[in-house]
């Protein structure tokens, strides 16, 4: 018997997979991969090199999985290794969920991401750009910018993003920019809303392969990845060549990868609030070298992300009525347990490991100057006031309170809101109380 399609709304789910616990589970073995990843780094980190040598971690977002990242990874990270003499380089892979929780426990010093993730992570927790990636196709030539793909099988009848109604539609998760949003945003503009309009969306998670996967053996009409992927397993002979193809080919004739979307720039290399200038700097002199070395992807100049915050936008302002994939109640309540017992355990590697500060010992706080401004904010922070409560109640805009945060986590040298609550204690007046 053949189910009968949904009609009008989005049906969210996934599919199954053999040996596969669900969505949740996937998430949080994403989650004790990162926890035990950052413990690896730490002990090996000393153990190696003493327990006086800075341990320098970047996390680097494992779309692939991070049995790919290794191959594509190792070589930067021996080549940063090389560079920063003194220094235990030390490649953390993250995913779209992870990444932010590290980050808060001070888990990280740099991040490499996509354009979507970077800006994201911005608004919470402040950054800078040093490099953006300059990509290697196996011609020798490179490109800086990359897309989504749409893929479908080369004998599919779709051809263009409006066929998608109606389809068995996959991706990797709402939140994921190349593995969604930018084809959401495309098919937007072709009056294909890609929530309502196919007959089933399904969020896959990472490793983007099995997308690619899902659609060869039929179990999808259609799939969304980051554009190269299909290029990749090409030559890693895990796809046959041309068994599938880029839906909406003709979008460009100059991009010389399969590609379904207009284009974007490409990872950028940051640094995190907090990491030490020197340090900051000679990371950044050292991915501006390369090329002049042998690795295959090299690092240019920061480029603007202006239109990829622009799609970000745009995505956060769409219409209600997405909602995301239903969860059971026993996944949701161990998965926000294992986020909460990661957090935490984080928070006490971070504090127990800490690389020694290079430079002058940390700033007292005592001696901090604040604005009567910033005690104010700071005052208000420190209550658990949101920015737009903040902003009620000191009677500015909410953009000016995130100004005034961003110079209180300059200049108390912390990360996060929890971190500088924590460093700033004395600087915070008590709630006046009602009489």
């Amino acid at each position: 018997m053949i189910a009968r399609r949904p009609r009008r709304f989005p049906v969210l789910t996934r599919i199954r997979r053999p040996a596969s616990l669900g969505g949740w589970a996937a998430s949080l073995r994403q989650l004790l991969i990162a926890f035990w990843l950052v413990c690896g780094v730490a002990t090996s980190g000393q153990a190696q090199d003493g327990p006086d040598t800075p341990i320098l971690r970047i996390g680097i977002l494992a779309h692939r999985g991070w049995d790919a990242g290794e191959t594509q990874w190792t070589t930067l990270e021996r080549y940063l290794a090389g560079q920063l003499p003194g220094h235990v380089v030390r490649f953390v892979p993250v995913t779209l969920t992870s990444a932010g929780p590290l980050i808060n426990a001070g888990g990280l010093d740099f991040l490499v991401t996509n354009p979507g993730h970077y800006i994201q992570l911005a608004d919470l927790y402040p950054m800078s750009v040093l490099a953006t990636r300059k990509r290697a196709l196996p011609d020798g030539s490179h490109i800086r910018q990359f897309g989504s793909t749409v893929l479908v099988r080369a004998d599919s009848g779709l051809a263009t993003l409006g066929d998608l109604r109606g389809t068995r539609l996959g991706a990797v998760a709402q939140q994921a920019f190349g593995g969604f949003q930018i084809a959401w945003f495309e098919a937007r503009a072709q009056g294909v809303d890609l929530f309502e309009d196919p007959a089933e969306l399904v969020f896959l998670g990472f490793p983007q392969d099995d997308i690619a996967t899902a659609v060869l053996d039929g179990r999808l009409d259609a799939g969304v990845v980051r554009s190269g992927l299909l290029e990749h397993l090409i030559d890693e002979d895990r796809v046959p060549d041309g068994v599938l193809r880029a839906l909406n080919a003709n979008v460009t004739y100059t991009h010389p990868e399969a590609i379904s979307t207009r284009l974007y720039p490409e990872w950028p290399f940051l640094a995190l609030s907090g990491t030490d200038p020197d340090l900051r700097d000679a990371v950044a002199l050292a991915l501006l070298r390369t090329g002049d070395s042998d690795l295959a992807d090299q690092w240019g100049a920061p480029v603007s992300y202006g239109e990829a915050r622009a799609l970000v936008a745009a995505f956060a302002a769409r219409a209600p009525g997405a909602e995301p994939p239903a969860r059971s109640p026993l996944g949701t309540v161990a998965l926000a347990l294992a986020a909460l017992a990661l957090t935490g355990a984080l928070a006490i590697i971070a504090l127990r490991l800490r690389r020694p500060a290079p430079a002058a010992a940390p700033v007292p706080t005592g001696d901090v100057p604040l604005t009567r401004r910033e005690q104010q904010v700071l005052t208000q922070i420190g209550q658990g006031q949101s920015t737009k409560e903040i902003a009620a109640a000191l009677g500015i805009s909410p953009k000016t309170v995130e100004f005034h945060r961003a110079n209180l986590l300059r200049k108390f040298e912390v990360r996060s809101s929890a971190q500088l609550i924590a460093r700033a204690g004395r600087h915070i007046s008590p709630p006046e109380t009602e009489t």
